[in-house]
């Protein structure tokens, strides 16, 4: 029967379809479970991030263990001058504790490049720094590059591996905020002036064992995440941190805090001091190991002088859970 002019006016059955305002309302409804399961998504991939990281410390802490038990002493956190030409300097060359603790967290090959009898800005020794170790990098932090300048030669073409940690030197300031008179040392034994109140020290002050930590192995911090640090490479003479500012705080203008003066931010992330202070990209706080091998959580909103207690290795503090 041909159908085309239907003279008999008999009713032809139409294909189901979407009206224009049911195909709009689909659509809508599709764009309201995507924007649901978005902030879901990446905070599943933040926290598998934070794990990653957290494991990095842990990693770490086994290595700063293992050179224990083998020196009976944590390594130099860093020479705190480095050059190629000053007799004095070259003389007290020592390398950092991201250099020392390669053999410990299985890259004994990078370790084996180095000359250790000369500095990191020697060129036999530009190769190796320049090596990208994944365990001293936090997947948080943003990687816009993996090579980073000699913090004190930023304009230098010669670049070196990052690090997304830093070690303990002490804090100042933070025990007795809102003042600014507490320095950063011991000053009861002569020794010890001048000497930070942290773990990791640099050459001149010497090493610290185990039965220098008086103030509890699991209340004293040894590393943190400070991934935009001006001297955040691994094999560098200054990655230690003196923390004079909260916990992640940002450059801002008319601020009480010295170090987060407007000009003094960091190249990534407007970070205090130029990142000096420890800060880290999760959120609501930045990761620390303990000199004990754990890692802990430390929150943005730390009482300034728990955080101080946590960062001095003999101040006589007692600490409660934080």
């Amino acid at each position: 029967m041909n159908l085309s002019h239907n003279p008999d006016n008999i009713n032809l059955k139409r294909k189901p379809a979407f009206t224009l305002v049911e195909l709009l309302v689909v659509i809508a409804i599709i764009g309201v479970l995507v924007g649901l399961l978005l902030p879901a998504v990446q905070a599943a991939r933040e926290a598998a991030r934070r794990i990653q990281c957290s494991n990095n410390l842990k990693q770490m802490g086994l290595g700063f263990h293992n050179y224990h038990a083998a020196y009976r002493k944590f390594p130099v956190g860093g020479a705190g001058a480095a050059s190629t030409t000053n007799a004095f300097i070259k003389k007290h060359w020592r390398p950092s504790w991201g250099t020392s603790l390669l053999p410990f967290i299985e890259q004994p090959g990078i370790y084996e490049k180095i000359d250790m009898d000369v500095s990191y800005l020697d060129p036999a020794n530009h190769e190796a720094g320049a090596e990208i170790v994944p365990t001293y990098l936090c997947p948080s932090a943003p990687k816009s590059t993996l090579l980073r300048p000699n913090g004190d030669n930023v304009t230098s073409s010669v670049l070196f591996g990052r690090t997304d940690y830093g070690g303990n030197y002490g804090e100042q300031g933070l025990r007795c905020a809102p003042l600014k008179n507490c320095p950063n040392n011991y000053s009861d034994i002569g020794i010890n002036d001048g000497v930070g109140r942290g773990v990791l020290l640099f050459g001149k002050d010497g090493q610290l064992g185990i039965n220098a930590i008086l103030d509890g192995t699991s209340h004293t911090i040894i590393v943190g995440e400070a991934p935009e640090g001006l001297h955040s490479i691994w094999i560098g003479h200054k990655n230690l941190f003196d923390q004079s500012a909260p916990i992640s705080a940002q450059v801002v203008p008319g601020t009480d805090w010295i170090s987060c003066s407007p000009g003094l931010s960091s190249r990534e992330g407007n970070f205090c001091d130029f990142g000096q202070e420890f800060h880290s990209y999760h959120v609501g706080g930045s990761l620390f190991l303990m000199v004990d091998g754990s890692v802990r959580t430390v929150t943005d909103e730390i009482d300034l002088k728990t955080f101080a207690a946590l960062l001095s290795r003999r101040g006589g503090e007692i600490v409660a859970d934080f």
